[in-house]
């Protein structure tokens, strides 16, 4: 059943237009810059969007013309974990890496301590109102967030269209403390 919602939503999300994509991702990194929990950020680790999901590049790339810190995760699939990589730019530091996501070069970046970081993007295919996410099915972002980072505020990015009232929950599935649409954002806060 999981799977069937996840090729649901994500069939949902692959249907929508670039136009689409862009204008909706356009309005929901806008939400998610006005937050002061966005603002007052200092260690944010970002997702280097892929295929359809919500378009990260523009927000990292002006987070970076800003000098701010800029984190990604590099994905390490033998050992099936994301370590966090500083980069200064998107040009220099980062490549394509595992299933052709761009990702930090770690001959380039800096390593960055997962202890460190203080927010975390994080993509997905599913959604509910409970802020619970399901990924691609790989639990790379599950044991991150769970193992690494868990005093970090998790925010998920997503369409209107991948937000369903219930989803079905795992003891692994990590919740998300927010999740920005460009319809709405819901805040739970159920882990603190």
């Amino acid at each position: 059943m999981k799977s069937d919602v996840r090729r649901q939503a994500l069939r949902l999300r692959d249907g929508l237009t670039e136009q689409e994509r862009r204008t909706k991702s356009k309005i929901i990194t806008e939400r998610l810059i006005s937050l002061e929990t966005y603002q007052k950020a200092q260690s944010p680790m970002f997702y280097a969007s892929f295929r359809s999901e919500v378009i990260t590049i523009d927000l990292i790339v002006a987070r970076l013309a800003k000098g701010l810190p800029v984190i990604l995760p590099l994905t390490l699939v033998d050992e099936r974990r994301l370590v966090p990589y500083m980069i200064t730019s998107m040009e220099k530091d980062v490549k394509r890496g595992a299933y052709g996501i761009l990702e930090p070069d770690p001959a380039k970046a800096s390593p960055f301590r997962p202890s460190d970081l203080d927010l975390v993007l994080v993509p997905g295919s599913v959604f509910d109102k409970n802020c619970t996410r399901h990924g691609y099915g790989g639990g790379f972002y599950d044991r991150f967030l769970a193992e690494e980072a868990p005093q970090a505020t998790r925010i998920a990015l997503a369409y209107s269209c991948q937000l369903f009232d219930r989803v079905e929950s795992e003891p692994h599935d990590q919740k998300m403390d927010l999740i920005i649409t460009e319809t709405e954002t819901i805040w739970c806060r159920t882990r603190h």
